[in-house]
């Protein structure tokens, strides 16, 4: 019999009597359930067996038999092609592997009206639970739609409907200050955003802007900081006409730190800071915020930034659809997760 012969024949009643077990023992010893109930030896003697037959469990069929696939959907709007994407579904997807389950992703490349389809394409292959995580932090009026289980990853609903995992912006931004006020800087200045001051977080797409700065000038005005926002927007040339901005004022009035609303924000005032020969951190110091790959350390100096959680979001986000599934959930939660300072080498502390 050649080994394609063995795997395609072996049945689990072949595994026991090879291992002189029975078929729950093989049972409890494949499906990772032997701890407690199945001895080393005899799960040694059923490894053994299986891998000398060449057996594999059926999924299939165990799927039909316990009414699951062991598969969780996630479902991004842009997050897939996102610099941040790669962290998230890389931890989700080692989260749901360490468990047994597989990650099936559908990504709607920015089509939001396409997500009833994707979840509803899920539901089909019954996955067990959904994830839909957005790009940017985003509040929603009203959350996809599924009669699974469905948890929200770096997303909330307003009435909070759905269980969700999202980062603490405002934490993160305080953060920030209290760098730059432990470094002795009385004034500074927020960059990017695109929004203006009075919007509520409700009234704009993207709600981390209007987050980060309230936060930001919140804990500036408790340290008795001078502190000012220069909008504009999210993007490398938005930063460069902000931070342009910014250092343009008099003298007495000019910032001696800038804390951009993202780290693109943040390359284009260090692009700024070198047009008007200005030294960072010597005479100027920048932090950004996301820490984003490939981009944060790669700069020139190594940008200090905040850091978005989102390899913890993947993987917090699946070990609570999990929960939802086993009904260990005791209903709608909101995770918060911290977003550390990541000091490097674009902040020091001001000139006398």
């Amino acid at each position: 019999m050649t080994g394609n012969e063995r795997q395609s024949r072996a049945r689990a009643a072949d595994v026991a009597a090879a291992a002189g077990v029975s078929t729950t023992a093989v049972s409890f010893v494949l499906n990772g359930r032997d701890e407690g109930n199945i001895s080393p030896a005899t799960r040694e003697r059923v490894l053994r067996a299986a891998q000398e037959l060449g057996y594999r469990p059926n999924h299939v069929a165990q799927s039909l038999r316990r009414n699951s696939t062991r598969s969780i959907g996630l479902v991004t709007d842009a997050f897939a092609s996102s610099p941040f994407g790669g962290r998230l579904l890389s931890a989700a997807t080692e989260e749901a592997n360490s468990a047994g389950e597989a990650l099936l992703m559908m990504d709607l490349g920015g089509r939001m009206d396409r997500a009833a389809e994707a979840i509803e394409a899920l539901e089909s292959r019954q996955v067990d639970a959904i994830i839909y995580a957005t790009m940017g932090f985003t509040e929603l009026d009203e959350p996809p739609a599924s009669r699974l289980p469905l948890v929200l990853a770096n997303c909330v609903a307003r009435r909070g409907s759905r269980p969700s995992v999202s980062p603490d912006d405002a934490g993160g931004a305080t953060a920030a200050l209290e760098h730059l006020a432990g470094l002795g800087h009385r004034r500074v200045a927020m960059l990017g955003g695109h929004f203006s001051p009075g919007a509520r977080p409700a009234d704009v797409g993207n709600v981390s802007g209007p987050i980060r700065w309230r936060a930001f000038r919140a804990a500036a005005e408790r340290r008795g900081i001078d502190a000012r926002l220069v909008g504009r927007g999210w993007m490398i040339d938005d930063g460069y006409t902000a931070a342009m901005e910014a250092l343009g004022l008099p003298e007495s009035q000019r910032p001696t730190a800038l804390f951009a609303a993202c780290d693109r924000v943040a390359a284009g005032a260090l692009l700024a800071a070198a047009r008007l020969g200005i030294s960072v951190p010597d005479d100027l110091s920048i932090i950004g915020f996301d820490d984003q790959e490939a981009l944060a350390e790669s700069l020139v100096p190594p940008l200090t930034t905040v850091a978005l959680p989102h390899a913890l979001m993947g993987s917090t986000s699946v070990a609570m659809a999990l929960e939802a599934v086993r009904g260990e959930a005791p209903g709608p939660s909101h995770r918060v997760l911290e977003c550390p300072v990541m000091v490097r080498g674009s902040t020091a502390p001001p000139r006398p």
